[in-house]
């Protein structure tokens, strides 16, 4: 019976990291031909904000209907589904020839992406519940990785000046393959336990945990858009090293993530959320006061490893909530941290066009800093789920 549990648990995590990978790959694989749809269209750079901005309102409008989707659905049957359209609305978007067809797909796309992660984490937190070790940071561990093949892909694609069409089609038929593969297996949904009601008012504990994941996804915003920005206009460093500081970054914010769970296993869960926000404010002031290539770099891998694992420390907690099921749960806390996510690069503007780039790095380092006082918050008013 014991070997049989053991085979069911596997395989469900197995199962569920295929999917954190295929969401990874994906977003890499379109985040890298971006240039070409631009040219394409012939769009400016104001024109292609705003376009992008599709996908990013297809993400935040369906946050509310998926929680509902996955609740009466099962996360399972929800991640295959909207993993699917993901893959299938993937090569539509290079076929597209008409900027409100794109508009429209790019909105479609966020929304099957909001399908697929949020049922993703919602799936990974119901398999936590089979073990008795942190297990989570590596699902997110796995996207990162597949972020680094994707790009590698794309290189190997446009080196080859692989058109996006074809590159997009087939990363979507060998992803629809898998994904068909998994489906015949034919796993069962998790079970739900007691009844809860569907629709409750946040509490404390989670309005804390979703300040927190507005930090961190607004901190996270920051080096994924800035970075390279950072190092070009206030490091000055060479066209050769323009990218170090977001590799150094990415490097250790996927370590940090495949490592992660043994790190929350040791010292615990509210101690690394803590020891986090400490990492990123350190790591944000020494790029600010120290703007050179190898200690500006230094600091970037400080914010990525600091980073790396507080969303899924969060999502965990919230999923632990009683008064709530998982999936709102989760819901509830990442849509503030989307509402970080969105307006940062605002911010990172206004301020830089005021103060300069290292003024609205500040304000990162000031996030992380509150990160670590909402834990400390957390801690003295005793709000556990």
């Amino acid at each position: 019976m014991s070997v049989s549990i053991a085979k069911v648990k596997t395989k469900v995590r197995w199962t569920a990291g295929v999917f954190f990978f295929v969401s990874g790959l994906v977003i890499t694989t379109w985040t890298s031909r971006i240039p070409e749809i631009q040219q394409k269209f012939q769009l400016s750079n104001a024109e292609l904000g705003w376009i992008l901005f599709a996908s990013n309102a297809g993400l935040v409008c369906a946050l509310p209907f998926t929680s509902w989707v996955i609740a009466r659905f099962s996360s399972s049957r929800m991640m295959m589904i909207g993993a699917i359209i993901y893959v299938l609305v993937l090569p539509v978007l290079a076929f597209s020839n008409a900027t409100w067809q794109i508009v429209f797909l790019l909105f479609l796309f966020g929304a099957s992406r909001t399908f697929l992660s949020m049922s993703a984490n919602t799936n990974a937190i119901e398999i936590q519940k089979l073990y008795h070790k942190p297990i989570v940071a590596k699902f997110h561990g796995i996207w990162s990785l597949a972020c680094f093949a994707g790009i590698g892909l794309s290189a190997l694609m446009i080196s080859q000046s692989v058109s996006p069409f074809i590159h997009f089609t087939g990363v979507a038929i060998v992803v629809l393959a898998i994904i068909l593969a998994l489906k015949r297996k034919k796993q069962k949904a998790f079970k739900r336990g007691e009844k809860r009601p569907l629709f409750v008012k946040p509490d404390r504990y989670l309005l804390l945990l979703g300040l927190i994941t507005f930090c961190s996804m607004s901190c996270e915003s920051a080096m994924f858009d800035w970075s390279i920005n950072y190092f070009d206009k206030v490091v000055k460093s060479d066209k050769t090293y323009v990218t170090a500081g977001y590799t150094s970054f990415i490097i250790m914010f996927t370590i940090g993530r495949l490592i992660g769970d043994r790190l929350i296993a040791k010292f615990g869960t509210l101690a690394m959320l803590f020891s986090s926000g400490v990492m990123m404010a350190t790591g944000f002031m020494i790029s600010i006061f120290f703007p050179s290539i190898w200690l500006a770099s230094a600091g970037f891998s400080l914010v990525g490893f600091g980073g790396s694992i507080i969303v899924p420390m969060v999502y965990t907690l919230a999923g632990k909530n009683e008064k709530m099921l998982p999936t709102y749960a989760i819901v509830s806390v990442t849509m503030l941290g989307y509402i970080g996510f969105l307006t940062c690069p605002l911010f990172m503007g206004m301020i830089s066009e005021q103060w300069g780039m290292q003024s609205a790095f500040g304000l990162m380092a000031v996030y992380a800093i509150i990160i670590s006082l909402l834990v400390v918050l957390m801690k003295k008013l005793n709000i556990t789920a």
